[in-house]
């Protein structure tokens, strides 16, 4: 059964853009695009306000704006939609039968001084399925090609899975990232010399090792390893600056193990000029 891509909307522009980033990217995939809108359930902060029937109808509303923009935006996309009750839950429940999930940075509820929403973070750190989240800033249209971070653990395979599995449909290149630092000694010892072009090679040759079984496993994607010294979100923020794409696992070599969500790939949706797509265990 075709797993179509999910994405959610809130009627905030940040949504509407995450949606037309969906749409294009069903198309490019071939697959149907699913847009969900989570109505708020009438309760005691909402009865005198809003009715049962002027909640759907503002639902309704709000698909219809978002369907008109991501068929403006992917021509001829089949396109479905849902309604339902709840927001980060509704979109975690529905998105079991996805092969994606699209969320905006921020949606219409989210503070000020928060650079990503609750909603975003919710979904990205939860879903059973890659989430990908996208910024409110357009991307220029010549920028291609995905970065994937890849840290030597088992959850980073399920990363370079979704990367490589993206770029045999999308006929994009691939480039493999892993950041090293060099060891640091214990407290109140002198630092001893060490032959950074010895620690480079051996990142380097572990990195081929890890991506060897995927460019078996995908002969016509592009896949290429780079290994950069410093810490992993500057890393795949730089190598990506002409990407359209991030690929990280939602947990890697940092990964505290009460966070659903790892320090990079939080500090990614953070400072990610473009979209980022979380990828948990495969």
């Amino acid at each position: 059964m075709e797993r179509p891509i999910l994405a959610g909307v809130d009627g905030s522009e940040e949504a509407l853009k995450a949606a037309d980033w969906a749409a294009v990217e069903a198309e490019r995939r071939g697959r149907r695009l699913i847009l969900l809108t989570a109505l708020a359930a009438p309760g005691p902060d909402t009865a005198f306000a809003w009715s049962e029937g002027q909640i759907r109808e503002e639902a309704r509303h709000i698909l219809d704006e978002a369907e008109k923009r991501a068929t403006e935006a992917a021509p001829g996309l089949r396109v479905g939609r849902l309604s339902v009750v709840g927001a980060a839950a509704a979109l975690l429940n529905h998105a079991e039968d996805a092969s994606m999930a699209v969320v905006g940075l921020r949606g219409r509820g989210g503070f000020p001084g928060l650079k990503i929403g609750s909603i975003a973070y919710r979904v990205a750190a939860h879903a059973s399925v890659p989430v990908t989240v996208v910024g409110p800033e357009p991307l220029p249209e010549d920028r291609t090609g995905i970065v994937v971070g890849e840290d030597g653990r088992d959850p980073s395979r399920g990363a370079l899975a979704e990367a490589c599995e993206t770029a045999a449909l999308t006929g994009e290149p691939v480039l493999a990232v892993r950041a090293w630092e060099r060891p640091l000694p214990p407290a109140g010892i002198s630092p001893m010399p060490y032959d950074t072009g010895v620690l480079r090679e051996i990142e380097q040759d572990a990195l081929e090792r890890a991506v060897a079984p995927w460019r078996t496993e995908f002969p016509g994607v592009e896949l290429t390893a780079e290994v950069v010294e410093g810490r992993p979100v500057p890393a795949l923020v730089e190598a990506a600056q002409r990407a359209r794409l991030i690929v990280v696992a939602a947990r890697g070599r940092r990964g505290v193990p009460l966070l659903a969500l790892g320090s990079t790939a939080h500090g990614l949706l953070h400072r990610a000029e473009c979209p980022v797509t979380v990828v948990h265990g495969r």
